[in-house]
Formats: structure tokens, sequence, C-alpha cells
């Protein structure tokens, strides 16, 4: 009787710990926070990216320095890609606890995608989620009508300029007046009816 006593007491402290410290080992000990490229929208006409740059943080809030953080994109449909064309990239935290994927460029596919982000320090992970938008911008009709004037004006400016050059007689026109040439003095004079050119008389 004293012996199934001491078990079920034994088996009442097993539960009890397990209870009290199960929510301790499950407890996250890392966390990711995005500090740029959340919600950002890239230009698939002009190839530029927001660079996404996370910060790792212990329970505390603490920046965590030497983290390991892998970023990857998504394989298929809107997407980007890092400076050598791949869609991992691996970095490890500086002093402050981040890690910036630099490099990034988007793909020619509209759309929002997402890209995965995971941390591990010390046997500890954490995982989160950037989004990002890839969008083509349209040309709008101001810049549309700069650049018809611009076209207009060099039309304009190449045909003044033919008009000028055929009322010269083909010539080209300068702004420097021309100034007029002195007439060399005669080395001597022609009379007329006399053959022979000789000295001034």
């Amino acid at each position: 009787m004293g012996g199934l006593f001491m078990l079920v007491l034994k088996s009442w402290w097993l539960v009890c710990a397990t209870l009290i410290l199960l929510p301790c080992a499950i407890a996250a000990t890392l966390s990711i926070q995005a500090i740029e490229g959340q919600n950002a929208i890239n230009n698939i006409h002009r190839n530029t990216a927001y660079e996404p740059v996370v910060e790792v943080q212990d329970t505390d809030g603490k920046p965590v320095t030497g983290a390991s953080v892998t970023f990857t994109l998504p394989s298929v449909g809107a997407s980007a890609t890092f400076t050598d064309g791949a869609k991992t990239l691996i970095l490890q935290t500086d002093a402050l606890g981040r890690a910036a994927a630099r490099g990034l460029h988007p793909n020619n596919q509209t759309g929002q995608f997402e890209i995965r982000v995971t941390a591990s320090y010390k046997g500890d992970t954490a995982s989160a989620i950037i989004t990002q938008t890839n969008a083509a911008p349209a040309v709008t009709s101001s810049s549309r009508s700069g650049k018809k004037w611009a076209i207009l004006l060099g039309v304009i400016g190449g045909g003044a300029a033919a008009a000028a050059v055929a009322a010269s007689g083909g010539k080209g026109s300068s702004t420097t007046p021309q100034t007029p040439s002195t007439p060399d003095q005669a080395a001597g004079t022609v009379t007329p009816g006399a053959p022979g050119f000789g000295p001034p008389r």
C-alpha cells in the first residue's frame, strides 16, 4: 500500500513538473524583426527592389550577434534574385543583430510574393515572412507630352537651320560678322591697250 502511494506521488510530481517546464521548453527564444523591405513595391521597369533588412532578437528584445540568417525567394511567379542569380542568401548578423539582403533584383513578373526568413543561434530558431510586390508603373501623360515637345522642337530647330543654310547658298551661317577684306595693294597696274605689266606710273 505504501509503495503504491509513493508511486502515485512520484507520478503526480512528474506531471506537475512537466506542466510547469513545458511552456518554458516551447517558448521561442529568438525573434525576427523586419527593419526594411516589408510591404515594399519594386519597379520591374527599372529593375530595382527594396532590399530586406532584419534584426534577430533574444527573449529580452536584445540584438543577437552572429546568428545565421537565411533569405529564401519564391522559385516561380513574381519573385526576385540576389546578386549571383540565386534564390537563397545566407548571412550572419552584425554587431547590431542585423542582416541585410543586398543585391536584390525583381524578375519581370508582376504580383505579390513572400521572402521567407529563418534565423538560428546556438540551437534556437525563428522564422518570419517579408511581403513585397513587383509592379510595372505606367508612363504618365506628362512625361509623354514632354517627350513629344522635345521631338517637335528638335524637328522645328532642324528645319530652321536647313532654311538658313539654303538662304545662304549652302554655306553655313555664323554669328560672327564678316569683316570686309582689304584688297591687297596692287603690285602694279594694267594700262589698257599697252601690252605688258609694269610698275605704276
